[in-house]
Parts: C-alpha cells; structure tokens; sequence
C-alpha cells in the first residue's frame, strides 16, 4: 500500500523531535520482504534498543541464524530512525540433549547490523557477516487481522490548525466513552463526549503487522465532518491506542492521539 503524504510528513516530524526510541512507533513485530518468502527478521524493542534475530541461509543453503541488539543511533539527514550494534553469530549444545549446556555456548561476533526505519511500518535491514554486506528493504509481516471492538473509557487529544475563524486552531482534549463495532475490516467508532456531544467514525480497517489503520469519514453532533485516517493502532487486553489526522469543513489539519482503557476490568 502507498504511504500517503500525510503519513510521510508525520513520520518525519515526529522523527525529528524523538528524544529517545521509546517515544517513537513500537518497531516491535516480524519483519520480512515480501518478494523473498523464507527469511525474514525477528524484532522486539525494549526502550532505545532492537533485539533483532535474523533468520536466513548459509552459503550451504542450510538455515542458520545470526541476532543483534541494536541501539537507538538518532535521526538521519533524511529524518529516518537509526539503530545499529554488533551482529552475533551464536553455537551450542545440541537442542534434544537431556540437559543444556550453558558452559557449551559460543558467542562470535561476525559484522554489525542497522535497522533504518522511514515509515511507521517500512525499513531498511542492512547487516555484514565475515566482510559479506546484504542490504534488504523489510516491511511488518501480516498474520491476522485484529479485533479492535470493545468499549472503552478514555478519548482524544488533538490540535486544529488552518481553521477559518482562526479562533478554532488549537489544542483540545475530550474525554470520552469510546465503542468500536467490527465486523471484517469494517468499523465503527463511536464516541460520547464527557458533558456533551458526540461523534461517530466509520472506515475500512487494514494491518501492517499487529499495527492497524483505519481510513474513513466522520461526523458530529456539532455539525463537523469530514475525513480521518487512524493509524499505529494497537490493542491489547487492557486498551487501545493510535493516532490519527482528519479534516472537516473549518480545520483543513487536525492531527492528534486517541485512546483508552477497556471498560471492563477483567
């Protein structure tokens, strides 16, 4: 799917003020190019370090696994995250023995390994092992579609700017009763505004790893409509998260977060 320019010019924004690796997307997921089925990357992210295992082919064609901790380096000239480290190749005792072996595990450092993130969901994997450079353009891998329905207590934080009158730019905060109905990649958000009003949000969900985006038309009871895409969505047992942007017809840019906790506790 083509990154929209919207999501261009807030990857790079956000990039660019991220003081540590923690404030920016969780990079956690597997990753793969999708012309070559068969390898791929493995990438958990605690804070401002990857722990990314590699799974590929040796020259015998046999399979084989090298893994790494890269840390957050900064921003490229390009507004791109960088992490890098050393490259590990790693031997041990034989997995079907009765009992492991730590003493019996080696750890061999064979090059270094760099992970250039341009997008929420797109990067690029460059590592060297004994002096061989392979330089791969990886993207989330998609398992299963998630369920993001649920009712949730929380809402949205957001700033409007460009509006006609202008006394509407600026930031605001609504704190909100949240439904989600799904059925497939349909869904719909409702929203309940905390002393009054309310909005619903219709669109098409789709995945990139476990991170989902909703692209879509909205409505209030003030009068406000317009579009909106949801994107970096993420749930889990306790609530969702993201960000979006939207439009109606006085703010041509609205960009913000939304989120909450599931309204049931268990």
């Amino acid at each position: 799917m083509k990154t929209p320019f919207w999501l261009a010019t807030f990857v790079a924004g956000i990039f660019a003020h991220a003081a540590f690796a923690a404030s920016t997307t969780n990079l956690s997921d597997q990753w793969w190019n999708k012309g070559e089925s068969g390898w791929g990357a493995s990438v958990l992210q605690e804070d401002d370090t990857l722990f990314i295992d590699v799974f590929v082919y040796g020259q015998d064609t046999k399979s084989t696994w090298y893994t790494g901790a890269a840390v957050y380096q900064g921003v490229s000239a390009r507004g791109h995250l960088i992490f890098s480290g050393d490259l590990i190749a790693t031997t041990g005792p034989y997995y079907g023995a009765p009992i492991f072996d730590p003493g019996a595990v080696t750890r061999q450092k064979v090059g270094t390994i760099t992970m250039d993130v341009d997008s929420v969901d797109t990067a690029t994997l460059t590592y060297s092992v004994n002096g061989v450079v392979v330089v791969k353009s990886v993207t989330r891998q998609f398992w299963k579609m998630e369920n993001l329905a649920g009712s949730y207590y929380g809402g949205f934080v957001y700033n409007l700017s460009g509006c006609v009158p202008a006394s509407l730019n600026g930031p605001v905060t609504e704190f909100s009763a949240i439904t989600v109905s799904q059925v497939g990649a349909a869904i719909t958000i409702s929203e309940s505004v905390v002393g009054g009003g309310s909005c619903t949000y219709s669109g098409t969900l789709s995945q990139a790893g476990h991170m989902g985006t909703i692209q879509g038309t909205y409505s209030c009871s003030n009068g406000a409509h317009g579009t909106f895409t949801a994107f970096e969505l993420e749930v889990n047992i306790s609530g969702l998260t993201g960000r979006f942007t939207a439009n109606n017809q006085y703010c041509p840019t609205i960009q913000g977060r939304l989120g909450g906790l599931r309204s049931t506790p268990y």
